[in-house]
């Protein structure tokens, strides 16, 4: 889900190695009585040298000799620049001693026409932290695709830093910043496990392949068992929920997620169905009679325990199916 123009050439990999190793060799240190500023046209284009290395970390080191005064040459030169001129500036701003400081130009450099431009916006603001991660989610919902990708760009290079904010877009209104967003928590792994209580509620959206992403999600993350079973049936759930119908609004979304066959949270979602019992009913007598043949055989096997009179009401081809889960699962 990241656009393909946000990957990099190797050379301009390189210069975004630069811009983070010398983030993180003390640029802060640079203090008042500062030389003359430089031409920034020149030195812009230096910093961005798609070719010669030594040039653009010559030039990384002569920035930090400007300090924070360089900041302002170097905004107005992104706004006015060519496309070089406007890479070197964005590659200086994120090589200030207080690189927040620039993220208005940053933030803005994610909707830039050059895919290169993008990329290394997105890595400056990555290298800002979770101080950033609520600035790039923001963006995720923009109605420029370009912005959109490069901020998700910038998440992602964040890592584990960006989970908080990604977890409040999963309840946003915009459907392709939610199924964004769980996509991202997905490829953070086991360390966005705190992320998963509001991966559950997102689940409850009538847009099945948003529905997928943050499924698969909560799976690549790896739930602790209890805390999604605790968490599943609470779907949909409000403040005025009755106690003895706890459950009932998150059974169709649970019997949704039965269309999984095989991952982890298809069994939770079985499990959690299991538990709720009766308030569960109505959904799954509506699977047996729309779902796909395995919602069908799954939802029977939960319902025939709820009532045991259903049986005489299955179709024969599930009645069939569940016999042999029954002959099966005997000891």
């Amino acid at each position: 889900m990241i656009d393909k123009k946000q990957t990099l050439s190797l050379s301009q990999s390189a210069i975004l190695c630069t811009i983070l190793l010398l983030s993180l060799t003390g640029a802060a240190s640079a203090s008042a009585g500062h030389p003359a500023l430089p031409d920034m046209e020149d030195l812009a284009l230096r910093l961005a040298d798609p070719q010669d290395r030594s040039v653009r970390t010559e030039a990384a080191l002569e920035l930090r000799l400007y300090g924070q005064e360089a900041q302002a040459p170097l905004t107005a030169l992104y706004r006015k620049g060519t496309t070089a001129q406007r890479r070197g500036a964005v590659i200086g701003l994120a090589l200030l001693p207080y690189p927040g400081l620039a993220s208005d130009t940053l933030l803005s450099a994610l909707g830039d026409p050059d895919p290169s431009t993008r990329s290394m916006a997105a890595h400056g603001l990555a290298i800002l932290g979770s101080n950033a991660a609520p600035w790039l989610a923001a963006r995720l919902e923009s109605s420029d695709f370009r912005v959109r990708n490069a901020a998700a760009f910038g998440l992602r290079l964040m890592g584990a830093g960006a989970v908080d904010a990604l977890s409040h877009v999963l309840a946003s209104g915009d459907t392709f910043a939610r199924a964004k967003a769980a996509w991202l928590l997905g490829t953070i792994g086991p360390e966005a496990s705190r992320a998963i209580p509001a991966l559950i509620r997102a689940l409850d959206t009538e847009d099945e392949r948003a529905m997928h992403v943050i499924a698969e999600a909560v799976d690549l993350i790896g739930p602790d068992p209890a805390v999604a079973l605790h968490h599943l049936p609470l779907i949909g759930a409000t403040g005025s929920c009755v106690p003895g119908r706890i459950g009932s609004k998150a059974a169709p979304v649970l019997v949704r997620l039965l269309s999984r066959p095989g991952t982890p949270l298809a069994q939770f979602a079985f499990k959690a169905l299991a538990d709720i019992g009766a308030p569960a009913a109505p959904a799954l007598r509506r699977a047996i009679g729309q779902g796909s043949f395995g919602q069908q055989v799954a939802a029977a096997l939960l319902l025939v325990e709820i009532d045991p009179n259903v049986v005489g009401a299955l179709p024969e081809k599930v009645l069939s199916a569940l016999q042999g889960v029954k002959h099966h699962t005997k000891p």
